[in-house]
């Protein structure tokens, strides 16, 4: 029976829940500000070309599927025109702007589930509540507190609005999925009900054809992939390899990404042996992640890290910090990565110690794999379409 509605103002990992739910026939529609395409469709004519080429394939008719163009052209404009912390709040009334869109359009559809996503959800769920249906909250990020807690985070004047809303919704939520084992906790320790809680680790497939891992001729290959910001610890890993230089140990050390903090690139810059280049179509990325030796994610918050699942998909191990969800993976599979802290003396420490000895990095390759190869988005379908099966009924 298809009774369940997903909504997502951007994309994120919701077209794989949305198909998770397809592929069970409970899906009865998925609303998405950023389109997907499926297999042999034409994209969206007032896409841009550079955009064509990130598009997302996913094998959910077109009937079962809306993509409204507005809010993406006004995020567009909008960051086009805003400046630092202005920038964020403009982003979050146009995601609550998608929310108030959605909820005048339940009473047409009459779901029997709706499953909204965190700081999208709050008057979907006021109008899913008002005809009887039952609410999942998909929280991609860790609770707004600990957050806080964890990166001090810079208050804005629509800070407050924000927050009381994603209070809101885990209120009015029967069930909330998070991404990783240690985001769900940030919830229990701010009160939230361990009952109505379920992790649900995310997943990563390589595409076809990436280049096959060769052994470095010369110095361990390092990467960092993501953001340029505090959030993801990016000075810690300058200061580290810097160190490192200074000891007179060789590496190669490469950034790929967007930039959020622009003294951070010049500190990257300013590293020896080590380069930043832009953000990269996924296919790029991925070929990237499969010849470096080692993933870089010392994140001082990071409720997952997409990026840990794609680098172990290509069988390469990967660094976290113990505030990283992704390290659930190495857990899972004791081998593939390396585990730390998220300071500098840590990192430092665990860096110089594979360096001097790379042939731990080796080793830990077909571990990593099997780490990659367990946390599939095939594996995350499976997993979510049970869970979600299971409380439809």
């Amino acid at each position: 029976m298809r009774s369940v509605l997903v909504t997502h103002p951007g994309l994120q990992h919701s077209h794989q829940l949305a198909l998770a739910l397809h592929e069970r026939s409970l899906l009865q529609s998925f609303w998405s500000g950023v389109p997907v395409t499926a297999q042999g469709e034409p994209p969206p004519w007032w896409l841009p070309g550079s955009f064509r080429q990130k598009l997302r394939h996913v094998d959910i008719p077109r009937g079962l599927r809306r993509h409204p163009a507005r809010f993406q052209v006004a995020l567009r404009v909008a960051r086009s025109m805003s400046h630092n912390r202005s920038s964020s709040d403009t982003t979050h009334r146009i995601f609550h702007w998608f929310d108030a869109w959605a909820a005048r359009q339940i009473l047409q559809f009459r779901p029997k589930v709706v499953v909204a996503y965190e700081n999208a959800a709050y008057h979907t769920f006021k109008a899913a509540k008002a005809i009887g249906a039952r609410c999942v909250l998909d929280a991609a990020a860790f609770h707004h507190q600990a957050a806080a807690e964890l990166i001090g985070a810079h208050a804005t004047p629509y800070t407050p609005e924000i927050n009381r809303r994603k209070d809101e919704e885990v209120q009015m939520a029967d069930l909330i999925l998070t991404c990783s084992p240690l985001a769900a906790e940030s919830y229990v320790s701010n009160g939230v009900s361990r009952d109505k809680l379920r992790p649900l680790l995310l997943g990563a497939e390589p595409p076809p054809q990436i280049p096959v891992w060769q052994p470095p001729q010369g110095s361990p290959r390092f990467v960092f992939a993501g953001t340029l910001c505090h959030r993801k610890s990016v000075d810690l890993i300058v200061d580290a390899f810097q160190r490192l230089h200074a000891d007179g140990l060789s590496y190669d050390l490469e950034f790929m990404g967007g930039i959020g903090d622009p003294s951070l690139l010049s500190a990257v810059q300013a590293t020896p042996n080590a380069r930043h280049t832009a953000n990269a179509p996924q296919k790029e990325l991925y070929a990237v992640l499969a010849q470096a030796d080692c993933l870089l994610l010392p994140s001082r918050s990071d409720s997952f890290g997409m990026v840990v699942a794609e680098a172990m998909a290509c069988g390469t191990p990967a660094i976290v910090s113990t505030q990283t969800g992704a390290k659930a993976m190495v857990e899972a599979y004791p081998g593939s990565g390396w585990i730390v802290e998220p300071d500098a003396e840590a990192l430092y420490a665990t860096v110089r110690h594979l360096i001097q000895n790379p042939q731990l990095l080796q080793a830990a390759r077909p571990v990593a794999m099997q780490s990659g190869q367990a946390f599939s988005w095939t594996d995350y379908r499976a997993r979510a379409g049970q869970l979600l099966e299971e409380f439809v009924q």
